[in-house]
């Protein structure tokens, strides 16, 4: 049986001073992809100065339709987080088709979220230890992720389930917050998408709702709530059942760091030694 509803139930308004239609019915979904389109397109023809092109954060329960990955695939820069997805046979199955579907995306730098710069992925099931002579790292974080707890049997779990698209803009600047000569990669956020439905293809047949949005205020609390679940995510399909980031704040070998900067103060006096003899 082929049930689905009649379009008679689509509804569009447009907020009071906002630029984009609210959509209610079937089909939400497309007016997401739009609004993709719509950002991306726009930005890419400003060319504006410093700018390092459009950037995506997401979180869904699910993500499979086919038009949607496609757009995350195609991103130059994103993330999407999904709800940590049980495991068997219909679900390996699923998980195969929608990572082979952004097996070639970009990913996201990390190092574009302050509050992500200093992570990195555990070794061995421990946090890392890093001294002078570790070498920098610059993690992207794959298209896809995912968040939370595995369900196992009857037994509920509390799951991601948010439906949101954050779109922005990464940025590049050769000073740091003090004025010093550095590399600097950031993220602005531009327009939010709110909605009732998942990123699957079954949800364009249901009853449904969703928004873009630009509100200063909502786009930076979006971001801090994202930032946390990318924080906290772990691989698309990851051996732990419970709430395991494989991203983690380092260990710091600091007798090694404290030897490092008294070896460099000694250089540094022994510099202006002989510029004086000289």
């Amino acid at each position: 049986m082929d049930s689905s509803f009649s379009n008679q139930f689509d509804v569009q308004a447009v907020l009071e001073g906002g630029k984009h239609p609210v959509q209610f019915g079937t089909n939400v979904l497309a007016g997401l992809v739009e609004g993709i389109d719509r950002f991306r397109l726009d930005l890419e023809q400003q060319q504006r100065s410093r700018s390092l092109g459009p950037a995506m954060l997401g979180a869904f329960l699910w993500v499979d339709d086919a038009e949607l990955l496609q757009r995350i695939a195609e991103f130059p820069s994103a993330c999407v987080v999904v709800s940590k997805q049980a495991r068997g046979k219909y679900h390996a199955e699923r998980l195969r088709k929608v990572a082979e579907a952004v097996k070639d995306a970009a990913g996201f730098p990390a190092w574009a979220l302050s509050e992500l710069e200093e992570l990195r992925f555990r070794q061995g099931g421990k946090a890392p230890v890093l001294g002078p002579g570790s070498p920098q790292e610059r993690i992207r974080l794959p298209a896809l992720r995912a968040l939370g707890y595995r369900k196992a049997g009857k037994h509920l779990v509390p799951i991601l389930h948010t439906k949101m698209l954050l779109l922005g803009e990464l940025w590049w600047h050769d000073e740091d917050a003090l004025g010093g000569v550095a590399d600097v990669t950031g993220f602005t956020p531009h327009r939010l998408w709110l909605g009732s439905a998942n990123g699957t293809g079954s949800s364009r047949r249901s009853l449904e709702f969703g928004l873009w949005l630009e509100d200063p205020g909502l786009l930076k609390a979006a971001q801090r709530f994202l930032v946390e679940v990318l924080a906290q995510s772990e691989d698309l399909d990851p051996d732990s059942d419970d709430l395991t980031p494989d991203l983690v704040v380092p260990d710091y070998d600091d007798e090694a760091m404290w030897e490092a900067m008294a070896a460099l103060a000694d250089y540094d006096v022994d510099e202006d030694d002989s510029e004086d003899d000289a």
